[in-house]
């Protein structure tokens, strides 16, 4: 007896879960197996095409998909909500009952007892409900997804397109910073000719020592974009990123707000997944008002087995549940409420939409007119005055200093239109992510 005890105690011992304490240990190892250096695949997304090395924005993007972590967070709940949809086509199991077995009947050498199967009914048209519900908050957790994925996409983009800008900004300052330090030396000459005073000497040193010092704010802030950028990747080794001025491609033309509406209200998942939630919620109110009313919980099949028991020996049972002390008034309340909810949420993404658009369109025109402003007024006009500034230095009738001067402008004007580009780059990435659609910009 006792070894029959410890042998089930040692069966019901090994069925029950036993959470794991934790482990930083397993922490630890997480970490390294993330950091450890992906072995070579033949996947695009993790093959860079030029012989360099260096990701595009298209390759970085598609390594983004495969690996970004919170990416992948976002996919499984959306493939946990599709599981969830057989969950709720399951039914309840029928049991096996065994009642009425007394042990007296047992000693008296006559035993008896009552056999039956207990089958639960659902309610009608409830499961069809619980399907629908599940199907629905799948689609939506599967838009949160998309969303997750469109604003990846965004993101890796506009690191793109910045780490582009800056080093093309960069270049730029570099050149002006060797025109300050040429600066600098002529006047250093002209200060021991005693042709200039040691004052413009210091204001060009200033001015020089400036120029180095914007070109180490620029160099940190081109760290912190790719920083941010190969964080967007996901997990790896040192990734190096192929950026030039192509990434701050131009915009052949803002579309009509009509046009982005209508590509808005078919590609932005959120607000598939705000209609997805209203009928979700509409049937949660279905299977509250279902529940009110009376209605079967279980059928049995009994059959008598004893001393009198015949091959007739069959019976049946039922249990049909009454609403008397409660018609579920409370949980209809709370589910119409959250109908109201989700209706409400509903109206809160289109307002939202109507707004990101016109704030969107509204900037990407604004950028637009910018870069066109600075191509056709600035820069031509920067360009003459550095070409005749050119002609008259080797002809010797222009002061170099008002030479180089000039040259400097037309290193600050390139500079300038850098930053509009970039600006113009980024508010059309910014349309795109409101619509929820690539444009062809």
């Amino acid at each position: 007896m006792a070894r029959a005890l410890s042998l089930a105690g040692a069966v019901l011992l090994g069925a029950c879960f036993h959470a794991p304490a934790y482990a930083p240990e397993r922490s630890l190892a997480v970490l390294r197996a993330l950091e450890a250096p992906a072995e070579p695949s033949s996947s695009p997304a993790s093959t860079p095409a030029r012989a360099d090395g260096a990701l595009t924005a298209d390759e970085a993007f598609a390594l983004a998909v495969a690996n970004n972590p919170d990416l992948a967070v976002a996919e499984a709940e959306a493939a946990v909500a599709a599981a969830e949809v057989d969950v709720a086509r399951q039914l309840d199991n029928p049991s096996f009952r065994l009642t009425n077995f007394r042990f007296a009947d047992a000693l008296a050498g006559a035993p008896q007892m009552n056999l039956g199967v207990r089958v639960p009914i659902p309610r009608p048209g409830t499961v069809r409900t619980r399907v629908a519900a599940a199907r629905l908050a799948a689609d939506a957790a599967e838009s949160d997804a998309a969303a997750a994925r469109r604003l990846l996409r965004v993101l890796v983009y506009q690191r793109f397109a910045q780490i582009a800008w800056l080093r093309a900004d960069i270049d730029e300052l570099t050149r002006a910073a060797a025109l300050f330090e040429a600066r600098r030396a002529e006047i250093g000459a002209r200060v021991e000719r005693a042709v200039a005073t040691r004052v413009d000497l210091a204001v060009a040193d200033l001015t020089h020592a400036e120029a180095l010092e914007k070109l180490g704010r620029l160099r940190s802030e081109l760290a912190r974009a790719e920083a941010e950028l190969a964080r967007a990747l996901g997990p790896g080794g040192p990734r190096r990123f192929h950026a030039d001025a192509a990434e701050l491609q131009a915009v052949a033309r803002v579309p009509s707000r009509e046009d982005l509406v209508a590509r808005a209200v078919d590609s932005r998942p959120e607000l598939r997944a705000s209609q997805a939630r209203v009928a979700e919620a509409k049937a949660g109110v279905h299977l509250a008002r279902s529940a009110a009313w009376p209605w079967f919980d279980w059928v049995q099949v009994n059959y008598y087995v004893g001393p009198t028991a015949t091959p007739a020996s069959f019976g049946f049972g039922l249990a049909l549940d009454l609403p008397l002390l409660s018609w579920n008034r409370g949980e209809v309340r709370a589910a119409r409420a959250r109908v109201r909810q989700r209706e409400a949420e509903e109206r809160a993404a289109a307002a939202h939409l109507s707004g990101e658009l016109d704030e969107a369109i509204a900037r990407l025109q604004a950028a637009d007119a910018r870069v066109a402003e600075i191509e056709q007024v600035l820069l031509p006009r920067v360009e003459d005055a550095a070409r005749e500034a050119a002609a008259a230095l080797a002809a010797g009738a222009v002061d170099p200093l008002a030479a180089n001067e000039i040259e400097g402008r037309r290193v600050a004007a390139r500079r300038q239109h850098l930053a509009a580009l970039f600006e113009r780059r980024s508010a059309a990435l910014i349309l795109e992510a409101a619509v929820g659609a690539q444009l062809d910009l």
